[in-house]
């Protein structure tokens, strides 16, 4: 098995280099230019990174990219569904530099499929405001 993630924070990559086994490969770089050839990854998972990804689309064609045929990609992230993850999202457009957007379960979904997958979309509440979604997606018709 092979490990390896991407930040464009050198400083997160140093931490994430401590707490790692030797071998993982971490790379200096942004979603939408992943640095590895095609059909390098298994599995591509992205978690509770995607609300700062500026160019959601080119950086889900990235990821489909690297994927073998059959891979599975997986996002893990808050989602706009729920209110206190909608305040979150108007209150970080205003204060937070790094932030872009949280989306919704449908939105993703549309996302997805506009380059080409099948989604399994679950939400799931940590309290009555605040929730997330896991996407499982593969290209074509979704596996159980």
């Amino acid at each position: 098995m092979r490990l390896a993630g991407i930040d464009p924070a050198p400083e997160m990559l140093a931490i994430a280099k401590q707490k790692l086994t030797r071998g993982a490969d971490l790379r200096v770089g942004w979603a939408d230019a992943l640095p590895w050839p095609d059909a390098s990854f298994d599995v591509v998972v992205s978690c509770n990174v995607f609300h700062y990804v500026t160019h959601p689309v080119p950086a889900l064609a990235e990821m489909a990219r690297v994927l073998t045929p059959g891979g599975m990609m997986v996002i893990t992230d808050w989602c706009d569904d729920y209110l206190a993850c909608r305040l979150c999202s108007l209150y970080l457009r205003w204060t937070g530099a790094a932030f872009y957007k949280i989306y919704s379960a449908r939105e993703c979904d549309e996302l997805l499929k506009g380059v080409g997958f099948r989604t399994l979309i679950e939400r799931y509440k940590i309290s009555w405001l605040w929730g997330l979604m896991t996407v499982s997606a593969r290209r074509g018709a979704l596996a159980p």
